[in-house]
């Protein structure tokens, strides 16, 4: 009587290719959770934003009569808002990637299992392809135009970066225009340096993105 049994190899795929399309699939919804998840975050981020705003603006009311504090505030306030621009930013470049990946991986998906030749059905989506979500996004509708959502990020950059400078702006007028101490004029001016290196080198982080190059651009 034995006590024990032959271990068995693993079985090997049966077919090589259903495999491969397998693995392309599970990647394809790994890369889609991602794709939702940075949407979450990059939400989440602005409402933070949001809400340092809406101090900002409570705290400079509150003591408007109080000139020290209001500028002390506003000198602070632009790299905060900078800070996040740059975490929401991080966001909408993980976005960025897994959009352009999504569309490669639909691609390759549909070069390897698309049809020619099948029934529409009325559908204005192409006949052989199998995944169509990120083409269709991008100007294989019936519109022919891309249909991802551009002007919402101007505007978040716009407001964010916007409201910091008009911060530091104002927060160097008050500075100078007024009798403050010195240490006070000494935090606006490292404010607002502070606040226009991280500009600077925010337009240069956006200019070197290759992702937004061809961002707004229609495929056929």
């Amino acid at each position: 009587m034995t006590f024990w049994k032959s271990r068995r190899d693993p079985e090997p795929f049966l077919d090589r290719g259903q495999a491969r399309l397998a693995f392309l699939l599970h990647e394809y919804n790994a890369i889609r959770a991602e794709l939702v998840a940075a949407v979450g975050t990059q939400q989440t981020v602005m409402n933070y934003g949001l809400a340092a705003i809406a101090v900002v603006f409570t705290g400079v009311l509150a003591s408007w009569s109080n000139v020290p504090v209001r500028t002390g505030i506003l000198s602070l306030t632009p790299v905060l808002l900078m800070s996040v621009w740059f975490v929401w930013y991080g966001e909408v470049k993980r976005l960025l990637r897994t959009r352009w990946f999504l569309w490669e991986l639909e691609k390759k998906v549909n070069g390897l299992v698309g049809a020619a030749d099948v029934p529409t059905g009325g559908s204005d989506l192409p006949t052989g392809d199998v995944l169509h979500w990120e083409s269709w996004v991008r100007g294989r509708n019936r519109w022919r135009v891309n249909l991802h959502s551009r002007p919402a990020y101007h505007l978040a950059t716009v407001l964010l970066c916007g409201t910091g400078l008009g911060g530091t702006a104002l927060s160097v007028g008050l500075a100078f225009a007024g009798d403050l101490a010195t240490p006070l004029r000494v935090l606006v001016v490292g404010g607002a340096v502070g606040f226009l290196a991280l500009f600077t080198y925010a337009v240069r982080v956006v200019r070197a993105n290759p992702m937004l190059a061809d961002a707004g651009r229609t495929v056929n």
